[in-house]
């Protein structure tokens, strides 16, 4: 594969590089919003520099393939296109992006130090071979060799300290090398822009979910709550504005004068700059004050802890039956009942003539406030009756309260 002819919009290049504003330079495309069928730089001209609208050079927009639906885009023979990354000279940066390359095909991409208006300069190239293998090439020594699958989404990550001078090439989470980006003086210390570029038949490689930015962006957490429920289980909510290589937050609790242990797991987005709202409901918890935080796992498994949230679960001083809800009710309503201490409890529905109805609870329960939903489908309307009783160490206990069902 022979090195690249880049594109040239104009007789002189003005730099584009677009800024979003969370703190941190950030550009993000995951390509959903555009047409499929259509052309890249054809729809954006502005982020993405190409012949916008040639029908050989400008790459086209797919779903055939997506990680995030509907739509990636594909690189065929021909197609060449640039992202400016902003010339930039200081900082530590990061490319990444998930790639897909069917069976049979191949994919190449490069890094460049140098583009117009500075003379043309390829940092580093990546070629995507035939039948799995990669070529890291255009660092320090012979091309480094890593492997990819065919038929498979797998994440490319490119990060360039030029403060340190350094560089490192990611696959699929695995580091492949670490070198000095200006290779002792034969390389800029900058970083200009990314090529795209199809130079043969067989090259067909799919781009979604494309993010450039100051490194490392964490998740950007803007809130983390507890609340308690019946006095029995906490729910934790937490939201996101923003998210990169983000795998999976892990859930940690502690009592008090304990040690943190995970109690659960949830998914996150990935890369995104969207709005992203999060829930996990813990129902292990007993009486007393517990902590809580979140650790923020990435694909390349860097983590990074929230702050500590607090959770007082306390027990109910007595017991209690509370009026159902909705009353009067059809087809179902809400009973809530609070257990002062630990008892065995019984709660049955009965008719007007104090026939048992249905039994909704029979069985010993710890202290704690609980919601039972009673189903009232094949009964038909009139005026029931709710029991509580509960007995055990703290003596006895019994209430009764009327629900009525109309249809």
């Amino acid at each position: 594969m022979n090195k690249i002819n880049l594109i040239f919009v104009t007789a002189v290049t003005i730099l584009l590089f677009h800024s979003l504003s969370f703190g941190q330079s950030i550009f993000f495309d995951n390509f959903d919003s555009y047409t499929a069928g259509g052309q890249l730089a054809c729809q954006n001209p502005i982020d993405w520099i190409s012949i916008p609208c040639d029908p050989v050079v400008d790459p086209f927009i797919s779903n055939t393939y997506s990680l995030s639906a509907p739509n990636s885009v594909v690189i065929v023979q021909n197609n060449d296109v640039i992202k400016l990354l902003g010339q930039v000279t200081s900082g530590k940066w990061e490319m990444q992006m998930h790639i897909y390359i069917p069976t049979g095909k191949a994919g190449y991409f490069n890094m460049l130090s140098g583009y117009p208006p500075n003379p043309i300069q390829w940092a580093m190239e990546v070629y995507f071979d035939v039948g799995g293998g990669g070529r890291l090439e255009n660092v320090p020594g012979a091309p480094i060799a890593f492997t990819w699958t065919e038929d498979t989404w797998q994440m490319v990550q490119v990060i360039v300290d030029l403060d340190l001078d350094m560089a490192e090439f990611w696959f699929d989470g695995v580091l492949i090398n670490v070198w000095q980006w200006t290779q002792g003086g034969s390389v800029n210390l900058q970083l200009d822009a990314q090529d795209f570029f199809g130079a043969i038949s067989l090259d067909e490689m799919y781009f979604d979910n494309y993010w450039f930015g100051d490194w490392p962006v964490p998740v950007e957490l803007t809130s983390f709550t507890a609340s308690v429920n019946n006095n029995s289980e906490v729910i934790l909510n937490w939201t996101t504005a923003t998210e990169i290589n983000n795998r999976i937050f892990e859930i940690e609790r502690r009592a008090e004068n304990r040690e943190y242990v995970t109690i659960g797991y949830v998914n996150g987005h990935g890369t995104t700059t969207e709005h992203q709202e999060y829930s996990y409901l813990d129902n292990t918890v007993g009486t007393g004050i517990f902590f809580y935080r979140l650790k923020q796992i990435d694909f390349d498994g860097q983590f990074e802890y929230s702050n500590t949230i607090e959770a007082d679960v306390t027990a109910p001083a007595e017991f209690a039956l509370d009026q159902n809800y909705p009353n009067p009710f059809n087809p179902s309503t809400s009973i809530q009942y609070a257990v002062g201490s630990r008892q065995f409890v019984s709660l049955k529905v009965y008719d007007v003539l104090g026939n048992e109805i249905a039994t909704l609870v029979n069985e010993e329960k710890p202290a704690g406030s609980y919601t039972v939903e009673f189903y009232a489908t094949n009964l038909p309307s009139g005026v029931y009756f709710y029991q509580l009783s509960a007995t055990g160490g703290a003596g006895r206990f019994v209430d009764t309260k009327k629900l009525i069902l109309i249809k």
